[in-house]
C-alpha cells in the first residue's frame, strides 16, 4: 500500500499536480512582511557594501511599498470617504436616485425588497447574469444597469460613486442574508 501511495505522489509529483503553495497560504516574499521576509535584501544578515539598505540616497528598502501612510502613493481620487458606513449611507442615496439617468428609474425601482438579484444565490462577482449575458463584476453590472434600463451614463471605476454604489450593494446584501436566516 506504502508502494502505490509513493508511486502515485511521484506521478503526481511528475506531472506537476502537486504544489507546495495552497489558497491562503503563507508568502514568504510578501513585500507587505518586510520583517519576516527572506526576500527582503534589507533583512540580510550580513550587512556590507552589497545590501541596499545601506544605501545613503534612493534606499529602495526605505518603505514598506504596503504601507498606507507612504508619501509616494498614488492616489485612485482625490476625495476619500472615512468609512464603509460612509460609502454605503451615500450608495443608499444613489440606489434610490430617480435622475441618475434619463428613463426615470432608480435602481430601487427594479430591485425593491431585493428583487432581480438572485441574492438567494449567494453568489459573490464575478459571475454570468442573463440581462448582459456575461460573466461580470459587481461594477460593469452596475454600469451595465447604469446605460440600459436608467439610461444614463458609466460611472467611473475609480469614482466615489461607483465605490459607493459597491458598498451599498454589499452592504444590501448582508441585510439580505441576516433576514433569511430568522
Amino acid at each position: 500500500m506504502i508502494k502505490n501511495i509513493l508511486i502515485i505522489t511521484g506521478f503526481s509529483l511528475a506531472l506537476g499536480l502537486a504544489s507546495t503553495a495552497t489558497a491562503g497560504s503563507w508568502n514568504a516574499c510578501n513585500p507587505c512582511s518586510m520583517k519576516a521576509n527572506p526576500c527582503n535584501p534589507c533583512a540580510m544578515e550580513k550587512q556590507d557594501k552589497m545590501n541596499p539598505c545601506q544605501m545613503k540616497m534612493k534606499n529602495p528598502c526605505h518603505m514598506n511599498p504596503c504601507d498606507a501612510d507612504g508619501d509616494a502613493k498614488k492616489k485612485i481620487r482625490s476625495d476619500k470617504f472615512q468609512s464603509f458606513q460612509q460609502a454605503a449611507t451615500a450608495g443608499k442615496k444613489l440606489w434610490e436616485d430617480e435622475t441618475l439617468g434619463k428613463s426615470g428609474l432608480a435602481c430601487l425601482s427594479c430591485h425593491a425588497g431585493y428583487e432581480n438579484l438572485n441574492l438567494g444565490k449567494r453568489q459573490n462577482y464575478p459571475h454570468y447574469v442573463a440581462m448582459p449575458d456575461d460573466v461580470v463584476t459587481l461594477d460593469q453590472m452596475i454600469n451595465f444597469c447604469m446605460i440600459n434600463p436608467m439610461e444614463g451614463e458609466q460611472l467611473d471605476a475609480n469614482s466615489k460613486d461607483m465605490t459607493a454604489m459597491a458598498a451599498y450593494f454589499r452592504a444590501y446584501r448582508m441585510q439580505y442574508l441576516k433576514e433569511q436566516r430568522k
